[in-house]
């Protein structure tokens, strides 16, 4: 019975929580959508940061790729949601911050909880990780030394700190802020009964047996960025990321004009993760030298790389004047989001040492 009622909230009730774009129709998906709607409900759960993807298939198959390799196979289950937690907290992400702490407290794990909600943890190890998944978003942030996790760790690790700046990014854009569904102002369920409910699912979810490199898709025939080098030990996890990539990469070439992807690689390159502050007097001046017409797409693909938590109801309105429609406006977002994430992956490895 709890299986059913899980099914159903994360079916027809959380897709609730996307905004800007039309909620997945999972129960008439066919194909490849299918496919990924199936394996997240027996490894995962079927919930918004994937299914937001829906649009494009492929794209939605490349991020959960990514997401299970890092994530959810493998070992050290706990403290990859602390990851998770930490980067999101460092991203101003609610929603995965609520989510990925209610898998902590699934998992039983008072240590790893202790080390990115409380000021009284003791443990050293786990202290130093949050913190160095904290910093990663930053270059400046991280300094010279030793990694706060193992060799065998490293490609897991590391990608799952990659993987939380690319979801937090696209949360903050196309998701409200937090799992408990609200129509109108109103939660669909109670707070407590929510409460009760992701606490639940959460223990049942992390302490799935979920086995690496069962892809569904073919490897592509790109090679790995050169950003994600480190994860070349672990073939699954380079594996989820050269999906993942491939997916977000394949996408922009059809919907970013070319303009608009050289201005705003431009743009990151130069980035080093410090934010622009407030206003978007640094947008409008970035902008400046595109045509008009493709002034929007580039705005949009910018703030989802340096400030996703500022796009508005306005900017959308102005992607949507230019004929931007669903699928691009997905695509737009998720490349710039990528970007950033691409980025911050190079300068992870730069500012440590191997372990």
């Amino acid at each position: 019975m709890l299986r059913l009622l899980e099914q159903f909230i994360f079916r027809h009730l959380t897709p609730l929580s996307i905004r800007w774009l039309p909620a997945p129709e999972i129960g008439r998906a066919s194909g490849l959508a299918a496919r990924v709607y199936r394996q997240l409900d027996l490894e995962f759960m079927t919930v918004p940061p994937i299914t937001l993807h829906h649009l494009n298939p492929q794209l939605m198959a490349g991020v959960w790729s990514a997401c299970r390799e890092s994530l959810v196979a493998g070992p050290d289950r706990a403290m990859k949601e602390m990851i998770a937690v930490a980067v999101s907290q460092s991203n101003q992400c609610p929603y995965c911050v609520q989510a990925h702490t209610s898998m902590l407290l699934g998992a039983d794990d008072r240590a790893a909880l202790d080390a990115v909600t409380s000021s009284t943890s003791t443990n050293d190890a786990l202290e130093n990780l949050a913190t160095w998944a904290s910093a990663t978003g930053r270059k400046a942030s991280l300094h010279s030394g030793p990694q706060p996790f193992t060799k065998r760790q490293a490609p897991a690790f590391m990608a799952t700190a990659v993987l939380f700046h690319y979801i937090n990014r696209m949360v903050n854009i196309f998701l409200d802020e937090t799992m408990m569904p609200v129509v109108g102002n109103v939660p669909v369920v109670g707070e407590q009964a929510f409460r009760i409910f992701s606490s639940v699912t959460s223990g049942r979810i992390v302490r799935i047996d979920v086995r690496q490199g069962v892809f569904l898709t073919e490897s592509p025939a790109m090679r790995l960025p050169e950003a994600f080098a480190w994860a070349t030990d672990d073939p699954s996890v380079a594996g989820g990321l050269l999906r993942f990539a491939d997916a977000i990469l394949s996408a922009a070439g059809e919907s970013v004009d070319a303009e608009v992807q050289e201005l705003v690689k431009k743009q990151v390159t130069a980035w080093e993760g410090e934010s622009p502050g407030i206003g978007k007097g640094w947008l409008d001046d970035a902008v400046q030298a595109l045509p008009e017409r493709q002034r929007s797409q580039a705005r949009l693909s910018l703030l989802a790389a340096m400030a996703s938590w500022a796009v508005d109801a306005g900017e959308m309105e102005s992607c949507r004047r230019a004929g931007l429609d669903d699928r691009t406006l997905l695509e737009t977002a998720a490349w710039g989001a990528y970007l950033a994430a691409e980025r911050i992956a190079g300068w992870m490895r730069e500012g440590t040492k191997g372990t």
